[in-house]
């Protein structure tokens, strides 16, 4: 009889389409995804699995070159870059085609996008309502893409008080709570080679936010958040994908970041199956 699994899955920018690589490994040796929860990217994710609409958007990406995910960057230049350098709106244009008006309670698979309303400074679970509203919010980095507003309070990225969003998953009845975490500090064994053009030189430097005060606050932060949530909620699995595996833009790079997340997702799952024979 095949296992069933809560999923949760982290955020992490471009390192987010590892999440993709999973989750085929998890489908292909018979797991059952009964419930995800998700951060930022990982909420992206983990919603078009939950829709049924994954592989339509893995078609979609799988022909998307560094010019196409470069011209899908709405800068924010007419708000001032106070409320975020990226508006947000043409990088989730076919993502809300393929939700359309879709409600959480409605999905097949049950989900929960994480965020946090900074108005009132709590986690903010979402279960029920626009899915698509869910995960604009659940994605809204500080600093980068603008803030989704609701009802006058402001709602951003999940990530910043909880990346490995378990607590949600806590009261599924599955037999496996697995924890994708792509933002890990564990050594990048498999590290992405590409030949750098000159535009891919100025997107790298553009967007590189590992020497910049305000991103190394930020993770130095989740870090220690993320250490705090994993000890306080226990999975079975956790497949842990290197924070330093791309930058967080590097959409374009998708295949191989999803065939990495297919690799390590097979050595974690073989290495759990070994020790449960």
């Amino acid at each position: 009889m095949a296992k069933t699994v809560s999923l949760v899955l982290s955020g992490g920018g471009a390192r987010g389409y590892a999440h993709i690589g999973v989750i085929d490994v998890l489908k292909e040796k018979g797991y059952k995804i009964q419930s995800i929860a998700g951060t930022s990217m990982g909420a992206v994710i983990g919603s078009l699995e939950a829709a049924g609409k994954l592989s339509d958007y893995r078609r979609w990406i799988s022909t998307k070159t560094l010019f196409d995910v470069a011209k899908m960057i709405d800068f924010n230049f007419k708000s001032g870059l106070s409320k975020g350098l990226i508006k947000g709106d043409a990088m989730f244009l076919y993502i809300k085609e393929l939700l359309k008006d879709r409600l959480i309670e409605d999905l097949p698979i049950k989900f929960t996008a994480v965020a946090v309303n900074l108005s009132r400074q709590k986690e903010v679970w979402f279960q029920s309502g626009d899915l698509y509203h869910a995960i604009r919010a659940s994605s809204a980095i500080p600093g980068i893409f603008v803030p989704v507003e609701k009802d006058g309070e402001l709602i951003v990225d999940g990530g910043i008080l909880n990346n490995v969003p378990i607590a949600p998953t806590m009261s599924d009845d599955t037999d496996l709570t697995i924890v994708v975490n792509v933002n890990s500090s564990v050594e990048n064994r498999y590290p992405i080679y590409t030949e750098s053009s000159k535009f891919e030189k100025f997107w790298e430097k553009t967007f590189n936010f590992s020497d910049d005060p305000k991103g190394l606050s930020i993770n130095l932060m989740m870090d220690y958040i993320e250490k705090y949530r994993l000890a306080e909620y226990s999975a079975d699995i956790t497949i842990n994908v290197s924070k330093n595996l791309c930058g967080v833009f590097d959409f374009h790079k998708h295949d191989k970041i999803v065939e990495v997340g297919r690799r390590i997702a097979q050595e974690t799952l073989e290495k759990f199956e070994k020790r449960e024979q």
